[in-house]
């Protein structure tokens, strides 16, 4: 008599949602990869940054410093509030990093900088997902990693010469 082979585990959920997440990342990534290789075939850049783009940027990303620490540094983890803060903030990096690629007023492409934006725009579905499946270690390096990007980039912003230091000081 032989035995037969153990068959496989039935899908939990947990795979597919990794999936999910996985595909959405490539989207993205490839998304940006045809947006870099159709900008530079096209020659000089003649782009204008809109001014609506600069105030969502700026309406989502002010809000979401003060938020992030609360969120990060309070005692109390997973109540309500913190769900609830944590998706307003969530809603706000994904809008601040897709947004950002409308501000290109430096090189008149995107720049360095814009990898703090495809960062967020991966950690954020990860650091969720870390949540929903219990693994609140790797959520919070996550939750934290992505909102120290946030700092860093403000602070390459403000740089003198950047667009947000001539809205600031002129």
């Amino acid at each position: 008599m032989t035995a037969s082979p153990p068959s496989p585990a039935p899908d939990t959920g947990r795979t597919s949602n990794l999936r999910r997440i996985g595909f959405f990342m490539l989207l993205i990534v490839g998304a940006l990869v045809a947006g870099a290789v159709l900008r530079s075939t096209g020659g000089g850049s003649a782009y204008r940054t809109p001014p609506l783009a600069i105030w969502v940027h700026l309406a989502t990303v002010v809000p979401a410093v003060p938020l992030g620490a609360w969120l990060l540094w309070r005692k109390r983890k997973g109540d309500l509030a913190h769900r609830i803060g944590g998706r307003i903030w969530a809603l706000m990096m994904v809008a601040t990093a897709i947004d950002s690629f409308w501000i290109r007023t430096i090189t008149g492409g995107i720049g360095p900088i814009h990898l703090f934006s495809v960062l967020v725009m991966v950690q954020v579905p990860r650091a969720i997902w870390f949540a929903r499946s219990g693994q609140i270690d790797r959520h919070l390096k996550a939750m934290r990693g992505t909102y120290f990007g946030l700092i860093a980039a403000g602070v390459i912003a403000m740089v003198p010469g950047r667009m947000l230091w001539t809205l600031l000081f002129g």
